[in-house]
C-alpha cells in the first residue's frame, strides 16, 4: 500500500550507528529490530553500510519511526563512516564499556566534530563483569565528548546488546534529540536523496541503495544522480516489499540506472553535475605509471562500489591497479592482467569455474575472499615481499585438522600436531590440497579443559583463528614467520 502524505508531521530522524570493530554496533541494531545480521556477515563484521526503518514506542505510547545507518567499523572502511556522518541527523557512538576508545573511535569522533552533528553514546557490554565505565567516561573527556553526568552535552546511555538493557533508554533519547531538532517532514520540498551504496545486478541492472532527505519519489519518476538518468522502474524497501511512493527518511533500493551511480552521489529532479565522493569505478582500466622501484600488479573487483573504494583507499603507492570493477571475475579480466603478470583480487563476488580454469591456463593468480581484510593483508604481504625480497619464511610447526567443534557457538578446529610447534598468536597459512587457500593467526589454543600458550608435535588440542578462517576437516596448518635473509 502506497505510503501516505502528511505535511503537518516530522519526519523519521536519520541515525548513523558508529564505531570501532567489534565494538557491537550491528548487534546492537539486530536488538531493535530483533534481526540476526551480524551472522549473516562473514567475518562477524559489518562490510557496507546498510540501512533501514524500524518503528519504536516513543514515551507517550505512540509509534514513531527512527531510520538506522550501521557503518563498518574496520580501518579500511574509513570513507564509509565519513558518509555516514555526512547524510545524517544523528550519530550513536558504540564503545564498548571493557575495551574503551579505541583507533576507529577516535577516527569516527573526528568525522562526527567535522560533519557538526549530535551525538550520543552507547556504553555497550555494559553487562560483561569486566567493564569499566567511569574509565570509560574519563577516555571520553579526553576525546572531547564530555558526558552530560561531567557537565558536558553528550548524552551517554549504558547499554547490552545481548540483555536488552538499556535499550529502551537509548532509543527515547534518539527521539528526544529529533524533537530538540525538528525534522520537518519536507515531503513537498525539492527531491533530495542520498546514494550510500551502489552496484550492478546481473540480472535487474544497475541498482542504488538510497535514503530520501527531502521530497518524494515516484514509481515512473524521472530521476538524476548527478548527469546520469534513472527513470524508476521499481523501488524496495529494506524488509524487501515493493513500494510505490517513498517519502524523507525512507531508505530503499532503486532499479531504473542507466548506468551504475557514484556512491555518495545526491539524487534529485534535476540533471547537475554534481562532484561525488567517490569518481565512477564501474569498470575502469588504469593505464600503470612507470617507475624503478618494484611495483605489485592488480586487478580488482568486489561486488559493490563502497567496498571497492574502501579497498582502493587502503592500498599503497607500491600497488598498480591494473583494472578495477563491480560483479563477478570475467575473461577479460585474466585477459588483461595474463601479459602483465598481474594477479586478481575478488572480494565477495562469483568467480565461475570455467574463469578458474582460464586463469590457470593463463598463469594468473586468483585471490578470492568475503572478508576485506584478508584482501588487505594478502595484498600487503605480497608488497612487503616484492620491496624486500631478502624477507624469507621459515615454517615453525604443521598441524592437520582432524575434527570440528564448538564451544559457545565459536567454531573450533581440532588439530593433530604432526611437526614441529604452534604457539598462540602466530601467523599460519590455511592449506587445502597441497595450496594455501587463507592466511590468519592462531588466536587461543586449547588442550582438553586448558588454555594453554603454546602445543607441541604429537599432542591434539583446538585452535581459534582471528580473522576467521573457513576450515575444513583434513587441512593442514602451516605456522610461520617472516625473516631477512
Amino acid at each position: 500500500m502506497p505510503n501516505q502524505v502528511k505535511t503537518d508531521q516530522f519526519r523519521p530522524p536519520i541515525v548513523a550507528v558508529m564505531g570501532h570493530i567489534d565494538h557491537g554496533k550491528t548487534s546492537l541494531l539486530d536488538r531493535i529490530r530483533s534481526a540476526n545480521v551480524t551472522k549473516r556477515e562473514f567475518g562477524g563484521i559489518t562490510q557496507h553500510i546498510s540501512a533501514y526503518k524500524t518503528q519504536v514506542k516513543s514515551t507517550s505510547g505512540s509509534p514513531r519511526s527512527i531510520t538506522f545507518i550501521d557503518t563498518p567499523g574496520h580501518a579500511a572502511f574509513c570513507q564509509m563512516r565519513v558518509r555516514g556522518a555526512q547524510t545524517t541527523d544523528l550519530v550513536v557512538l558504540v564503545i564498548s564499556a571493557v575495551d574503551g576508545v579505541m583507533a576507529q573511535t577516535k577516527e569516527c569522533i573526528k568525522e562526527i566534530t567535522k560533519a557538526g552533528v549530535p551525538v550520543i553514546v552507547a556504553m555497550n557490554k555494559i553487562d560483561l563483569e569486566n567493564s569499566q565505565p567511569e574509565k570509560i567516561k574519563g577516555q571520553l573527556v579526553e576525546a572531547g565528548l564530555t558526558p552530560e553526568e561531567y557537565g558536558g552535552q553528550v548524552a551517554l546511555i549504558p547499554v547490552s546488546a545481548k540483555t536488552g538493557q538499556g535499550v529502551d533508554k537509548l532509543l527515547e533519547s534518539i527521539l528526544l534529540h529529533a524533537d530538540v531538532m525538528e525534522l520537518t517532514d519536507g515531503a513537498t520540498s525539492p527531491l533530495s536523496a542520498f546514494i550510500y551504496e551502489s552496484r550492478l545486478d546481473k540480472s535487474c541492472g544497475p541498482i542504488a541503495s538510497v535514503i530520501v532527505k527531502t521530497g518524494k519519489m515516484t514509481v515512473g519518476d524521472t530521476i538524476y544522480a548527478g548527469n546520469i538518468v534513472c527513470r524508476i522502474k521499481a523501488m524496495t524497501g529494506t524488509d524487501g516489499q515493493k513500494i510505490n511512493i517513498a517519502l524523507p527518511g525512507d531508505p530503499l533500493e532503486i532499479l531504473g540506472f542507466e548506468e551504475v551511480p557514484s556512491v555518495g552521489s545526491i539524487i534529485s529532479s534535476q540533471k547537475t553535475e554534481s562532484t561525488p565522493l567517490l569518481s565512477k569505478v564501474e569498470n575502469q582500466t588504469i593505464s600503470p605509471t612507470i617507475s624503478d622501484t618494484p611495483k605489485l600488479k592488480i586487478v580488482l573487483k568486489a561486488d559493490v562500489e563502497g567496498t571497492l573504494e574502501a579497498l582502493k583507499a587502503s592500498l599503497s603507492d607500491d600497488v598498480i591497479i591494473l583494472s578495477q570493477g563491480i560483479g563477478a571475475v570475467t575473461d577479460n579480466d585474466v585477459f588483461l592482467a595474463s601479459p602483465s603478470r598481474a594477479q586478481i583480487f575478488a572480494f565477495n563476488v562469483s568467480v565461475p569455474r570455467f574463469i578458474k580454469n582460464l586463469a590457470d591456463n593463463e598463469k594468473v593468480p586468483i585471490f578470492e575472499s568475503k572478508i576485506i581484510y584478508e584482501i588487505i593483508e594478502n595484498i600487503q604481504s605480497q608488497v612487503l615481499k616484492l620491496l624486500d625480497p631478502t624477507i624469507e619464511e621459515t615454517t615453525l610447526g604443521e598441524a592437520k585438522i582432524t575434527a570440528e567443534f564448538k564451544i559457545d557457538k565459536v567454531r573450533i578446529a581440532g588439530l593433530e600436531i604432526t611437526k614441529g610447534r604452534l604457539a598462540k598468536g602466530d601467523q599460519v597459512h590455511l592449506s587445502r590440497d597441497g595450496k594455501i587457500i587463507k592466511d590468519t593467526k592462531i588466536e587461543g589454543i586449547r588442550q582438553g579443559k586448558n588454555v594453554v600458550e603454546e602445543i607441541k608435535m604429537g599432542n591434539e588440542c583446538g585452535l581459534t583463528f582471528k580473522p576467521y578462517v573457513d576450515f575444513a576437516i583434513n587441512d593442514a596448518i602451516i605456522a610461520y614467520k617472516d625473516e631477512k635473509l
